[in-house]
């Protein structure tokens, strides 16, 4: 072994220092290293998100944003906008402190997840989604308190809305199914984990005409850790091609069913009134005179509804219609 020293050299070492002799040690020469890379690391919030999660979740959210534009435009009746301001991760204490008191606070759990996640709607957001579902301008509030009964319950049918779009955004990545378990407007009273828990938080901006809102989505790394693995760009690209493949074969095939479905058609020459006598003295030979002159379209009927103007014709031995036009 490299290092260790014989018998003889243990004994003229000894013999030396019994003789009070100095004893010269050679050093080895201690080679100049290269400039150290050092990376801080932070115990008291450490890092659990990699920079490749965070990256795949504003894809995520990216998409989430453009879900929720359709989603919410029923019920604002406006122009909403939907932009994502950043994806990052802190401490949910940090999370909490951030919060405005009063504001909306939904909790939720996902399928086949644990613990539960968070969607907090600002008050500047709420009100105004409130004010314009309860037929009001959306004008921007001046004072804000607490929801009412009647407030709580539209919120909550919003926030349904608003986890559809959520559910539809990560299903690339996974089927989430998220479901409503309470909502609050106290940040103090939200325990889903613990103050020092690691969260990753989402916080997207929102316009409608010209007031301003905002909300945030808080899910917690123990909530996402079985799922962790698929957090990946290369899974979410993968997923949405796929995705897109099958879009098309669905389209295919909803269009092929729908050609197979039988509509009933009908040909209206016209249309007069008699009277019960006048039709009941009908003989073969008479003749009925409608409201359309000879020179004028017909219509065709789908369904009971005027879709084209023809012309009457003959092809062959049989009666026929010639198309001129598609109604309005």
């Amino acid at each position: 072994m490299a290092g260790t020293l014989s018998q003889d050299e243990i004994n003229a070492l000894l013999s030396s220092v019994s003789a009070g002799k100095q004893i010269d040690i050679e050093e080895p020469a201690i080679e100049p290293s290269g400039p150290k890379h050092v990376r801080i690391y932070n115990f008291r919030h450490p890092d659990k998100f990699s920079k490749s999660h965070l990256s795949t979740m504003e894809l995520i959210y990216e998409g989430f944003s453009r879900q929720l534009k359709t989603a919410l435009f029923v019920y604002v009746r406006q122009s909403i906008n939907f932009s994502l301001a950043s994806v990052e991760q802190q401490s949910f204490e940090e999370y909490v402190e951030a919060l405005p008191t009063p504001t909306s606070l939904i909790t939720f759990k996902m399928k086949n997840l644990p613990g539960s996640a968070v969607l907090e709607i600002s008050p500047d957001l709420t009100f105004l989604i409130l004010d314009k579902l309860l037929g009001g301008a959306g004008d921007h509030i001046t004072k804000v308190r607490d929801l009412t009964e009647i407030e709580q319950v539209i919120i909550r049918k919003v926030a349904d809305r608003i986890l559809m779009a959520f559910r539809a955004a990560w299903e690339e990545i996974h089927d989430i199914e998220p479901m409503i378990e309470s909502l609050e407007t106290n940040p103090q009273l939200l325990q889903i984990v613990p103050p020092n828990e690691i969260v990753a938080v989402a916080t997207l901006e929102v316009r409608i005409g010209e007031s301003t809102g905002a909300m945030s989505i808080c899910l917690p790394y123990l909530t996402l850790e079985p799922i962790m693995p698929k957090l990946t760009r290369q899974t979410w690209f993968s997923a949405k091609f796929e995705h897109k493949d099958s879009d098309k074969t669905e389209s295919i095939n909803i269009r092929e069913n729908i050609n197979q479905v039988k509509l009933p058609v009908s040909i209206e020459l016209g249309r007069t009134k008699v009277t019960v006598r006048d039709l009941l003295q009908l003989k073969p030979g008479d003749s009925i005179r409608v409201d359309t002159p000879s020179n004028h379209d017909i219509k065709i009927l789908i369904n009971g509804k005027v879709k084209f103007y023809a012309q009457p014709g003959v092809v062959g031995k049989r009666l026929a219609v010639k198309t001129t036009g598609v109604a309005n």
